[in-house]
């Protein structure tokens, strides 16, 4: 879950101040380089015949760690780096 401010510059706009898991209920801040940087967010809406429902809009914010645990076993990695 993704928590924001309200801010004006010309016009009223949302600032992201921190992003909380949805499974685990943790709050990183925005200063958390690590943990933010590893976060994972899906959103979509359903299409026809979704198990969500037709139309419906559908998030989540996960941890590293809580993304792990349940999702893991199904994750491929590999190295990218030099």
């Amino acid at each position: 879950m993704k928590t924001y401010r309200q801010g004006i510059v010309e016009r009223e706009i949302q600032t992201l101040e921190s992003i909380t898991c949805d499974v685990c209920k943790n709050t990183i801040p925005l200063d958390d380089f690590v943990e933010l940087q590893e976060m994972v967010s899906i959103e979509f809406v359903g299409g026809y015949g979704s198990v969500f429902g037709d139309g419906e809009q559908v998030s989540i914010d996960m941890c590293q760690g809580c993304f792990k645990e349940i999702l893991g076993k199904f994750v491929t990695t590999f190295y990218v780096g030099d």
